[in-house]
């Protein structure tokens, strides 16, 4: 029995160690658990809120895709109006409305003819230095004579009333139409640049969700591990209850077993001390307590 006991008392500290070991690790896993899920959290907030700002660039820049195609249709719609304008101008200006002098006019597309004349021939023909200068000077001075025309007819047609206004208004519809193309242009810059800007966000958008999702598993694995370690510490507790229960058997039948024997050697010893005091012999203190313990008083 003292041997059982022995083992037993052995065996239950080798599971209060275990018990021990058990709740270490499962706090340690626990702890690790709760650290990669903060970070997960962390990492999933910053991935909505990421994904909230890709979606208002993506919404913005399909607004500005939608105003530009406003803008283009407003834009043709403009030159096509514009090109009418100009059309008209050209039906005054070549009408005997215009009040020009139809001489001039013959005189200035007779020089002009000239002059594609003694343009080709000085890239077509072989000529000497002499005959290329005469050509250059004949085409500089035909330029100037033409270029010169044109500004006084120009300023003869605008005398014309109805040629002035269409003209103002031209040039009028000329400048919007630039201010078109700048809007286009700059929409087409910030829309490429919300292209960029949206592309760059998205790549992050993946590379922090790749990452909240392995703290995730990591987060499984410490909670899985964490959880295995608390079965194996309710077993290992328990097992150290059954044990603490045997041990406790096993002395309390020691002490009962010990007690009874000590109560058998008491009755001996007082039938002997009884038989002596039949007999007359003359007993102690202590052997009067004896037979008196034993029950024989």
């Amino acid at each position: 029995m003292t041997d059982l006991l022995e083992d037993f008392e052995t065996k239950r500290e080798s599971i209060r160690e275990e018990v021990e070991s058990h709740i270490k690790k499962r706090d340690e896993a626990n702890a690790q658990a709760q650290k990669y899920a903060k970070i997960r959290d962390e990492l999933n907030q910053k991935t909505h809120e990421m994904r909230e700002q890709a979606k208002a660039k993506i919404a913005e820049k399909n607004d500005l895709i939608e105003k530009i195609k406003t803008l283009r249709e407003e834009k043709e719609e403009h030159y096509k109006n514009l090109s009418e304008l100009k059309k008209k101008l050209r039906e005054i200006k070549s009408g005997e409305a215009s009040g020009l002098d139809i001489k001039d006019i013959k005189d200035i597309k007779a020089k002009e003819k000239e002059l594609q004349y003694l343009e080709k021939r000085q890239q077509t023909t072989e000529l000497t230095k002499e005959e290329e200068n005469k050509i250059i000077v004949e085409i500089r001075r035909l330029n100037n004579e033409i270029r010169k025309a044109k500004a006084n007819r120009e300023e003869e047609l605008l005398k014309n009333k109805d040629i002035k206004e269409l003209t103002d208004k031209i040039n009028e519809e000329r400048a919007l139409g630039e201010q078109y193309k700048k809007q286009i242009e700059e929409m087409s810059e910030k829309i490429s640049k919300l292209s960029d800007e949206i592309n760059t966000m998205l790549q992050e958008l993946d590379e922090v969700r790749h990452t909240a999702d392995e703290n995730h598993e990591l987060f499984v694995k410490y909670s899985q591990e964490s959880e295995k370690e608390h079965a194996a510490f309710i077993k290992a507790k328990n097992d150290l209850r059954d044990l603490e229960k045997a041990i406790y058997a096993i002395k309390n039948k020691t002490k009962v077993s010990k007690k009874k024997e000590k109560e058998s050697e008491l009755q001996e010893k007082a039938s002997e001390l009884y038989e002596k005091f039949k007999a007359g012999e003359q007993l102690t203190t202590e052997d009067l307590l004896i037979l008196q313990k034993a029950g024989f008083l």
